[in-house]
């Protein structure tokens, strides 16, 4: 277990790193292509500058020559044609190189295709060049960026203003930037992955700490409990609800290691009695009529052990949920009478009156029917009325009454004993439990009335118990009727 928790540690560390990469990523590019466009723009910026300058010496110029209409040739101390590393060009609006830049020599800037059209524009034009009319200029080196300025004034001619600059010191800016950022996405990666294998190793020590206590849990000792980190994520969570499970897990091992011990003390007494009796028997010459009484005890035991055997298998499978072999329609009515007829000999034999009260006459018979199996269901309700015998007294009545309540059907059983101490109200379900009562000569073996709960339980139903307030104990069996359950 602890090997597959380090596989999920590098799993988590894998996911960690990927999301943090494209993250990263993303971020860089962003950054990256904001700065490019800054850059870019400073460039055109100083492009700009420069044209407005220009344009600045110019009117400056012309105005110094009232009445002269064009453009005259700048003084050389204000000519800006001069700035190195620039390059500079006047055009007439038929082409004519009116001007240029010494940088420019005896080459020419490309006019664009926009401003040599018959209604140039009046926003700045901007385009990179390259190629061999770049190369002629700038000798080899980057692209040539040009700005193209149409210039249109009242008092002179409209001209155009064409000036340069080299791309290089642009493409060098950028290409440090993109090897700088790029220099840095692996190191930050690096430094991602080794923050992210202490993260998931962190966030997975609470279950490596569960895994180590997992591997030395045995089914003997449930006694250990996991413990749950500080806070409420996912992790603490998970721990409160492996700690309930243990609980339950507890539990069942209590209750099952208690069931065996009540089976083994059910079974033994019967077969200790049958043994002792027979050791005794074997010590000495018994006349005709001690081997009858030893025959006659020895029925009783075996049918006890044969009543503990059956209940036990019939108390399994109710708890187990194994669905029921022959299920059908089963009136309610008739199982009660059937239940009844079934305990009828025991009551004569207690002096106890059995009075059923069944569904009323104008109410439809299918309304009253159950899908289930009805030997279990006559074994439920049997199990009722014999539980009601035996804390019932001489002369006293037992009553059991059908009734509906919407979709579900209500089987009662009462007495007009002593009723139920309350604290065993909570236990009367529970295996191999009696309520004590010296009065009473019906001894069972303890599990009718946790073979009831388990029937009712099968058959979608549940069963309740109350000391009636006119003495007496109530035992009630709710069950869906047919319709309910097809619905």
């Amino acid at each position: 277990m602890l090997r597959h928790v380090g596989t999920l540690r590098f799993r988590l560390t894998a996911l960690y790193v990927a999301v943090f990469g494209v993250l990263l990523v993303a971020l860089f590019t962003t950054i990256l292509l904001a700065r490019e466009s800054e850059l870019r723009e400073q460039f055109d910026a100083r492009l700009v500058d420069r044209a407005e300058l220009i344009v600045e010496q110019i009117n400056v110029v012309t105005k110094q020559r009232v009445g002269s209409r064009g453009i005259g040739r700048l003084p050389r101390r204000a000519n800006p044609f001069r700035f190195p590393g620039y390059y500079f060009q006047l055009r007439n609006m038929d082409g004519k190189v009116l001007e240029r830049s010494r940088s420019l020599a005896e080459h020419t800037l490309p006019i664009p295709d926009a401003a040599a059209s018959d209604e140039p524009p009046l926003d700045p034009l901007v385009e990179t060049i390259r190629g061999a009319g770049a190369d002629e200029i700038l000798g080899g080196e980057a692209g040539l960026r040009v700005l193209t300025v149409h210039h249109v004034d009242s008092d002179e001619e409209p001209f155009y203003l064409q000036m340069a600059l080299s791309t290089a010191p642009l493409e060098a800016s950028i290409g440090h930037l993109r090897r700088l950022v790029w220099t840095c996405a692996p190191a930050a990666l690096i430094i991602a992955a080794i923050a992210s294998w202490f993260l998931a190793g962190r966030s997975l020590a609470p279950i490596s700490r569960v895994a180590a206590v997992a591997e030395q849990l045995q089914a003997e000792q449930f006694t250990g409990r996991f413990e749950a980190p500080a806070g409420r994520d996912e992790v603490a969570d998970m721990i409160a609800k492996i700690n309930a499970m243990l609980d339950r897990l507890s539990n069942a091992f209590v209750c099952h290691e208690r069931f065996i011990a009540d089976v083994a003390h059910e079974l033994k007494t019967p077969l200790a009695v049958l043994l002792g009796e027979a050791q005794v028997l074997m010590q000495q010459e018994r006349s005709s009529d001690d081997y009858a009484r030893f025959v006659a005890n020895a029925q009783d035991q075996v049918r006890t052990l044969a009543q503990v055997v059956d209940s036990l298998l019939t108390l399994a499978r109710a708890e187990a949920g194994i669905p029921m072999a022959d299920v059908k329609d089963v009136m309610l009515n008739e199982i009660v009478m059937d239940a009844v007829e079934r305990c009828a000999p025991l009551a004569a034999q207690r002096e106890v009156r059995l009075t059923p009260t069944l569904a009323l006459p104008d109410v439809r018979e299918t309304d009253l029917s159950v899908a289930g199996d009805a030997a279990l269901l006559r074994l439920m309700v049997s199990n009722l009325i014999r539980n009601a015998i035996r804390y019932s007294h001489p002369d006293d009545a037992v009553s059991v009454t059908v009734s509906t309540n919407g979709d579900r059907g209500a089987i009662a059983v009462r007495d007009h004993g002593s009723g139920i101490p309350d604290e065993f109200l909570d236990k009367v379900f529970d295996r191999f439990f009696s309520v004590p009562d010296e009065q009473s000569t019906f001894k069972g073996v303890g599990l009718g009335l946790a073979i009831v709960r388990g029937v009712a339980q099968l058959h979608g139903g549940s069963v309740t118990v109350a000391n009636h307030k006119e003495g007496g104990c109530e035992f009630t069996v709710h069950l869906p009727l047919a319709r309910a359950a097809r619905q």
